[in-house]
């Protein structure tokens, strides 16, 4: 009799409602158990003369199952967090999974039919990618401590056990602490400066809570935009030390929910993982899984970026110290700055950000940007009406070349209770050839943070909202337009961290472009154009005073790497930390943060690497010079772009991809061979 499961079915696009808890466990279990039949096959016949397609794509259609039902399985837990059968069926999936995942990267007798095979007279006939993909799966296996002794191997397996369960925990902290805090408002003057669509949006979280008024949650959203524009300084006040206490001892929920001791031993359990596989630490680990960089050349290129900073940083500060002045404010405050910077552009730009958001709402800037993308690679989307998916907010995109699809993207554009606090980009399937030579299309999975809609307002975007729109868009093309034939090189998962942010960042490059905002721009109600004057105002007041954004993705990238590399220094946390903030000089924050108890790239698989978004973005400054030069919509040039960084997968290192899109070295950009970073 069939199995009915719907997780154990073929399928083009998951069959999302037809998913429930009962279905977890059995369908990771059944595949589990075929997964260990196929390895125990592979073993008994590939061990002698291992072969590419019975070895490398039947073992890659096996992961690539379990790793699909495990995506399927993650997104769906973001919808149903209140659901505690689903918890419970999903954890018990989770945790089978992993252990299943280590059983397999200990299989001494599959990784020496691997490496048999990269030794093999067959191997010297494979092409640079089948090259680049065995090498991988070899370095993986030694990555797991395949060539340890049994007991440095069993060690190495608790150590992950444990690094896993702090993790759990540091993000489990973070997320009971934004439940517990909130602020009730029962008079709207408290709320002066707030846009309309933001005081609705509180006004609806105060009613499903069950009370008249309005509700604050510290959301990143919510807490950005009250620091941006609240008047009430006593307001801003509040939040912004409550957001930079966030799981930690100091704050209005002091103690409660405590990062710190989870940080305190996942890095020295990181330390000792990395000392276990011969690396001196641990952000030398993380670079020998993500790039050629060393710890010196990071160290020195964020020193560097910090040094390049700092005048901008004493201007701005100097700067708003006078106007504060002029606004009543004795001694500028952290809570202060965003509040302060934003009056001044509204000042120096009058009107140019008025309502700017007007311009781009959302309905009508999706359907430019694939219009743009369709222009300059070749491509098409189209949205596919009448689709199942997790939720009502939910859109699917098809995504096709020569009427021919290609892969789709599923895009989830608003923030909702229970979901990610922040915007991102996942994968549901991977782009592969299997050995019948039938394609397995990628999918992609966009997630934004975006303010609902309203009965009155329709969700319109702010430049930063148009620039993380076009960032997860760049991810998700990326992913979506490999022609990589390979699964272990086709998804971004596979990129390293430099070349996985880059197409992100050079998306972003576009929202910055005159003649971009020029044309995406229309108002949502009359369909009047921006003019240049209001273009150019707008821009120029986006980036002025952006310093101390700067100054925080640089901070939170130096305090990952010094926290990995220097572990064992005698240093705390906090020591680290304000270590690191006073070398920033002009960038203030509370007295008492705690920046590393909230700083969840600690533990989202971006340790000792969050450096990768300052590299990658210089990266895409400069690879963006080409499309100034060329013209912003220059399909020639977009889809050189595209063969040059995305039809290729994984493997090429990044540099040298921009340099050969540039046509010339990166002169400046780099200091020697150790700045060559790689996509792997």
């Amino acid at each position: 009799m069939p199995d009915t499961n719907p997780l154990l079915q073929h399928w083009t696009l998951p069959p999302w409602p037809a998913i429930h808890a009962e279905h977890l466990l059995p369908a990771v279990n059944g595949i589990i158990a075929d997964n260990r039949r196929i390895i125990a096959q592979i073993i008994a016949s590939q061990t002698e003369h291992p072969g590419w397609d019975d070895l490398v794509l039947s073992i890659d259609e096996a992961d690539a199952r379990l790793e699909e039902v495990r995506s399927i399985l993650e997104t769906l837990s973001m919808v149903r967090s209140d659901d505690a059968i689903w918890l419970v069926e999903s954890a018990k999936a989770l945790l089978a999974i992993n252990q299943y995942r280590s059983e397999k990267a200990r299989n001494r007798p599959l990784y020496e039919a691997y490496r048999r095979l990269a030794q093999s007279s067959i191997a010297c006939s494979f092409d640079e990618s089948r090259n680049i993909a065995l090498t991988r799966i070899l370095r993986r296996f030694k990555q797991s401590g395949i060539e340890l002794p049994t007991a440095q191997q069993q060690e190495l397996a608790r150590l992950n056990r444990e690094i896993g369960g702090l993790e759990f925990a540091f993000l489990d902290n973070l997320e009971r602490w934004a439940e517990a805090w909130s602020k009730r408002v029962d008079d709207i003057a408290l709320l002066a400066g707030l846009s309309p669509a933001m005081k609705d949006r509180l006004a609806l979280a105060a009613r499903e809570a069950g009370h008249d008024g309005w509700l604050i949650r510290l959301d990143q959203n919510t807490c950005q935009h009250i620091l941006k524009y609240a008047e009430n300084r006593a307001l801003r006040e509040e939040c912004c030390i409550a957001y930079m206490t966030r799981a930690s001892d100091q704050g209005p929920l002091a103690g409660r929910f405590d990062n710190g001791p989870v940080l305190k031993k996942l890095l020295a359990l990181r330390q000792q993982k990395a000392r276990l596989l011969g690396h001196e630490n641990a952000a030398q680990l993380s670079l020998a899984k993500n790039s050629a960089a060393t710890t010196a050349w990071v160290s020195g290129f964020l020193q560097g970026q910090a040094a390049q900073l700092a005048p901008a940083l004493a201007q701005d500060a100097e700067q708003l110290a006078t106007f504060a002045q002029q606004c009543g404010i004795d001694r500028v405050q952290p809570w202060d700055e965003d509040f302060l910077a934003e009056q001044w552009r509204q000042q120096q730009f009058p009107c140019a950000l008025e309502n700017l958001r007007d311009y781009f709402p959302l309905e009508d800037t999706l359907r430019r940007l694939f219009l743009f993308c369709e222009r300059m690679f070749g491509i098409r989307i189209v949205e596919r009406s009448g689709g199942v998916h997790w939720h009502d907010d939910v859109r699917l995109l098809e995504v096709s070349e020569h009427e021919q699809v290609i892969g789709y993207i599923y895009l989830d554009p608003f923030h909702r209770d229970g979901a990610a606090d922040f915007p991102g980009t996942s994968t549901l399937r991977n782009r592969r050839i299997n050995a019948e030579g039938r394609p397995a299309l990628p999918i992609a999975l966009l997630y934004s943070n975006f303010t609902p809609a309203t009965d009155t307002h329709p969700c319109r975007l702010e430049i930063d909202d148009l620039r993380v729109l076009f960032h997860e868009f760049g991810h998700c093309l990326q992913h979506v337009l490999t022609c990589s034939p390979h699964y272990s090189l086709s998804g971004i998962q596979q990129l390293g961290h430099e070349a996985a942010e880059f197409s992100g960042q050079l998306f972003e490059q576009w929202c910055l472009s005159r003649e971009f905002v020029l044309w995406l721009g229309a108002h949502f109600q009359t369909g009047e154009r921006l003019s240049a004057g209001r273009v150019d105002a707008a821009l120029s007041a986006t980036q002025s005073h952006s310093s101390r954004q700067q100054a925080l993705l640089l901070m939170g990238a130096m305090i990952d790497f010094e926290l990995h590399l220097s572990h064992g220094d005698g240093r705390s946390v906090e020591e680290v930390c304000n270590d690191v903030h006073r070398s920033l000089g002009h960038l203030h924050l509370p007295d008492d943060h705690r920046f590393a108890n909230g700083f969840d790239y600690m533990v989202t698989q971006y340790d000792a690497s969050v450096y990768a978004y300052v590299w990658s973005g210089v990266l895409a400054q400069e690879a963006f010079k080409r499309f100034s030069r060329d013209w912003v919509f220059n399909a020639k040039t977009g889809c050189e772009f595209r063969a040059t960084f995305f039809a290729p997968g994984a493997g090429r290192p990044l540099l040298d991809a921009v340099e050969a899109f540039i046509g010339r070295p990166a002169a400046g950009l780099v200091d020697g061979e150790a700045g060559r970073v790689t996509s792997d």
